[in-house]
């Protein structure tokens, strides 16, 4: 604007518009100027005409709460006029129509907007969902990314907040890199989810509370989810550190007016995919064909197949489709939340409240004045309080409780499901022509029965937790000092009400002639119970305390962190458990280009004997920046930063119930005096170890991060080595003679390696705003030394595998005919038939027997990754996850595999269409037909594996933010309407069942659903 001005006062001789001392001085001097005097001469009178053109724009930019904006930059795009917001949030600035303004602020998505009109603009900034990469959470601190030298990742509230689901596991699932989560169940409530970090088990820590229950929670309570991957970031957690770490950290108050957000969600849910059973003409069709396979007379006459194929006797001959029957396709959820938050200097807040109900999949009858439904209901109330005592005390109150209340039929969810897959369409009715419930004596429980008439169970949790923090700020003896003080306890109570009953179920008997049908009873109709009990009492006390020093001397940045704690655990009636330890961290950075960090532990627990029940661990980590040297330095390189840590930590998971001491038991009983009094015996239990400790694991851990193109985009590259060491399992060589049962002792050694990819690039063209990531982890956990008994041949050794790989027999296809068995090996007591699995003679015996029992797994690598996008345009947002596992392999077999099963009474599948006939030899994709157990068939072998990875398209979100005129007549701040969807579609290779979930209990469930989040 300088230049400008002077050039404006060089033009005003011209325009007649100085005074007349200065016009009349400037008049002589007026000659006819040079060509290129006369085009520098329009030039500014054309940006004098611009300026002229130019109007002043004031406005006001908030946040989606409604509240001021300090310090938002504000430019124009294509000029050099500037400013910035006030503290009301409030801006001027000129500018000509047409121009694009830009507003940009820290952890906020920029925004561009077209002059259009010059009356007062008010503007809407979002929070930017990757505003976690400039910075991330550690143990007891935060640290900035750029420093960054151990291994972790980090998610943040609005990425977890896109997922539905009642588990924080099931929030970061396929958005974290080295993070491979499994779902086990869709039972809500109980949706057994399960995580490994780089392949083992971490530990949960909330709010700095290491080993806390409470992996239900709420999104919008937690401001961040932190994973820690290796022994730098896990060092000072000591003994229990070598499996990694999630960090929970919840939501804290801010400093300003009060922002209230409520959210409302409902939708349905859908099982994602099950076995199909077959129906009862198919079922007795193959029933009478295993009967003819072994040998046996046929169950079921041509009129029981034609009355089953043509459904002409529906209480003779039933075929129930048990599935339909009981299930419910749809089931229902509710979520509702309310959030507040604001406070000034002396005391902030963050209060969350948050339901959640879920319905059960079972179908119900209004005969029943209670419910009998697998429904689940939560109730959490968090309350986050911060106080500035004085200029150098403050200290924060958190308040955790949640209340869980899960119903489920009297009969048990687990029984009912498990009865549901062993049942035949044709074992009974599900009411008989009277209207009294179906039954034989080999099925005495009728699966409508269990859902309707069995009663209910209901089961209360309650879960309390409560910290208190004390910070000193210990500036007037050293300028960054400081210290802390932290005590939290956690509580927790678990409830069970039965009032489950008993009922009969009724046979058929069909009279003869004319005579009237008569009905077998089994089993009686027996009260409802009405008992309590608790069933599960935890009591957890955590202290710490700590002394740190922060500080930048220059060009040198000095952060060191000292703790020591305590955590006492009584579990039940257990005698308690504590972890004590002191542990300490420095952490060194010269201008933020090379970096030096030093972690070392000093902990243990008393579940080991005195002279083990401590031990050191230390870990060392360095950084390297070249983007900031000079030989490196370039616009478009914003980091290139290397990163190397090795360290000791330990794991006490396994430490058992002080095994270290002998203990006794009862035995069997006794006669003892003239009488043949009878009296109990004791004898000796497991073998104590008193040479008992932890295992440790020696952690490598390489890595790269890059950054590019003001950090559009962004790379890391981790390479990670671990040598798990003193592993507890038994003795190979442990014999039986002595009588007793060998201990576990620290013998076992395994090795993991793997690698870690993270790719990121987020930009914007315009009002549209998108971002793209994706994660790949590959890892292999190999046995290096397991104690077996010597093995006859290689093949048979566990050492050198995959850890928990599956041994059986590896199959050679089905025996087509007899010539074929009589040239090959046979297994021990068994003589084949065509069609029946032909196994491999490893040893060349002529036999098949436990010598040729070898790996049946693939032995390749674990892969897991996800994938991400969003973007956004004007109002409109859409986010998409994809995640996905390869190289996963499953045993599948007994229950849905394997046909009629339970002594020949049970279910068979679709899959078995497929069995070996000798009309289909050549495209049989199962062996012969079995009544019962087939010795042959059924047992563990590579025909029963599966290749179970799959790709999902686990999240997709499309959300709509309402105009803002709309919202200021109803006093909103912002409102958005969304839909989302949770396990929409599933690739997989197998198609019989949900790939994740192949034991098939309670299906997962895919999630549709609508909602509205409210802001003011």
């Amino acid at each position: 604007m300088r230049n400008f001005h002077v050039r404006f006062l060089l033009l005003l001789p011209c325009t007649g518009l100085l005074p007349g001392s200065i016009s009349a001085h400037a008049r002589p001097a007026v000659h006819r100027m040079p060509e290129t005097h006369r085009t520098g001469h329009h030039a500014a009178v054309a940006r004098l005409h611009t300026w002229q053109q130019t109007e002043t724009i004031t406005g006001e930019v908030i946040d989606v709460y409604g509240k001021p904006l300090t310090d938002v930059a504000i430019r124009i795009k294509s000029g050099d006029a500037a400013t910035v917001t006030d503290t009301e949030g409030k801006f001027r600035i000129r500018a000509e129509r047409g121009a694009t303004l830009v507003f940009s602020l820290h952890n906020y998505l920029p925004l561009e907007k077209t002059v259009e009109q010059f009356t007062p603009w008010k503007v809407v900034l979002q929070e930017n969902p990757h505003a976690a990469e400039n910075s991330y959470h550690l143990l007891n601190d935060v640290q900035p990314r750029q420093l960054q030298v151990q291994s972790s990742g980090e998610l943040r509230t609005p990425e977890l907040s896109k997922t539905t689901s009642n588990h924080i596991l099931g929030l970061i699932n396929g958005r974290l890199a080295g993070a491979r989560i499994f779902q086990g169940s869709g039972e809500p409530g109980n949706e057994a989810f399960g995580m490994q970090l780089r392949g083992m088990d971490p530990i949960l820590i909330v709010d700095g509370n290491p080993d806390r229950p409470m992996m239900i929670v709420n999104p919008e309570e937690i401001e961040s989810v932190t994973v820690l991957k290796d022994a730098l970031a896990t060092a000072m957690l000591g003994i229990r550190g070598a499996n990694g770490a999630v960090l929970i950290t919840t939501r804290r108050g801010h400093e300003g007016p009060q922002r209230i957000s409520f959210s409302a969600q409902s939708g349905i849910q859908t099982p994602v995919n099950r076995f199909k059973p077959l129906g009862a003409y198919d079922y007795a069709r193959l029933y009478n064909e295993a009967l003819a396979n072994d040998g046996k007379p046929a169950a079921y006459t041509q009129s029981d197949l034609d009355a089953w194929k043509n459904k002409t006797d529906p209480y003779g001959h039933p075929d129930v489709d048990w599935w339909n029957q009981i299930i419910r396709e749809r089931t229902a959820f509710h979520r509702f939340d309310l959030t507040l938050s604001g406070g000034r200097k002396v005391a902030r807040y963050f209060v969350n409240l948050d339901y959640l109900q879920q319905g059960g999949m079972f179908k119900s009858a209004d005969i029943n004045k209670y419910k009998t439904n697998a429904d689940y209901n939560r109730y959490i109330v968090r309350s986050n309080v911060d106080f500035e005592l004085n200029r150098s005390i403050s200290a924060s109150v958190n308040l955790f409780g949640r209340i869980q209340t899960e119903n489920q039929p009297g009969a048990q969810t687990i029984t009912t499901l498990s009865n549901l897959l062993f049942t035949p369409n044709n074992a009974y009715p599900v009411i008989n022509q009277d209207g009294s419930l179906g039954g034989t004596n080999l099925w005495t429980n009728n699966l409508y029965g269990q859902t309707v008439h069995s009663g209910y169970r209901t089961q209360f949790t309650r879960d309390l937790n409560a910290d208190v923090n004390v910070r000193i700020n210990l500036q007037d003896v050293t300028p960054g000092l400081w210290a802390k003080a932290t005590a939290s306890f956690f509580t927790t109570f678990t409830e069970q009400i039965n009032r489950s009953k008993s009922f009969a179920v009724y046979q058929l008997i069909p009279g003869k002639g004319d005579a009237t049908p008569s009905y077998l009873k089994f089993g009686n109709d027996g009260d409802m119970a009405n008992s309590t009990g608790s069933t599960s009492t935890n009591r957890f006390l955590y202290t710490e305390a700590q002394l740190g020093y922060t500080r930048q001397y220059g060009a040198h940045g000095l952060n060191i962190l000292l703790n020591a704690s305590k955590d006492n655990r009584i579990t039940g009636n257990q005698v308690p458990q504590y972890f004590l330890g002191s542990a300490g961290r420095i952490q060194y950075n010269y201008r933020e280009k090379y970096m030096l960090e030093l972690a070392m532990s000093y902990s243990g627990t008393n579940r080991y004997p005195k002279n083990k029940r401590y031990g050191w661990f230390p870990a060392i980590g360095a950084g390297w920046d070249l983007a900031k040297e000079n030989f490196l330095r370039a616009d478009w390189l914003n980091q290139f930063k290397l990163r190397a840590t090795y360290g000791t930590t330990g794991d006490a998971s396994d430490a058992g119930y002080y095994a270290y001491l002998q203990y006794y038991q009862g035995g069997s009983g006794y006669n003892f005096g003239n009488s043949a009094t009878g009296f109990s015996g004791v004898r000796e239990g497991i073998q104590a170890n008193p040479q008992l400790s932890w295992a440790r694991s020696n952690m490598m851990n390489l890595a790269l991060d890059m950054a590019f193109f003001d950090r559009k985009l962004s790379v890391t590259i981790e390479r990670y080595h671990t040598k798990m060491y003193d592993l507890l399992q038994t003795r190979g060589d442990a014999t039986l003679v002595s009588g007793l049962t060998y201990p576990l002792e620290n013998l076992g050694i395994n090795r993991v390696r793997g690698i870690d990819i993270t790719a990121a690039w987020q930009s914007q063209a315009g009002s549209f705003h998108y971002y793209i990531s994706g994660n790949l982890s590959m890892l292999k956990k190999t046995v290096v030394f397991n104690d077996e008994v010597p093995n006859r041949y290689a093949w048979m050794n566990r050492t050198g595998q995959p850890v928990n790989t599956a041994f059986g027999y590896l199959s050679d296809g089905l025996f087509q005919t007899t010539e074929e068995i009589s040239n090959s090996a046979k297994p021990f007591g068994y003589q084949p038939v065509p069609g029946d699995i032909k196994y491999k003679d490893l040893n060349n015996d002529g036999k098949i027997d436990q010598y040729d029992m070898a790996p049946i797994m693939p032995g390749k690598p674990q892969v897991f990754y996800g994938a991400t996008f969003g973007c956004s345009w004007k109002n409109f947002d859409v986010s998409v996850l994809l995640q996905g596992v390869a190289n996963r392999y499953e045993t599948v077999g007994v229950v849905t595999r394997w046909e009629f099963q339970l002594n020949g009474l049970g279910q068979a599948y679709e899959h078995h269409l497929g069995r070996w006939t000798p009309e289909n030899a050549a495209t049989a994709t199962y062996p012969r037909l079995s009544i019962g157990t087939n010795i042959n068939n059924h047992r563990s072998s590579d025909y029963w594996i599966r290749n179970t990875s799959y790709m999902r398209l686990k999240n997709v979100e499309l959300g709509y933010n309402l105009p803002a005129p709309l919202l200021r007549r109803v006093k909103l701040a912002t409102a958005r309407v969304f839909l989302n969807g949770t396990n929409l579609l599933t690739f997989s290779p197998f198609k019989d069942a949900d790939p994740e979930n192949i034991v098939w209990g309670y299906p997962i469930q895919k999630v549709m659903s609508a909602g509205l989040t409210i802001k003011f």
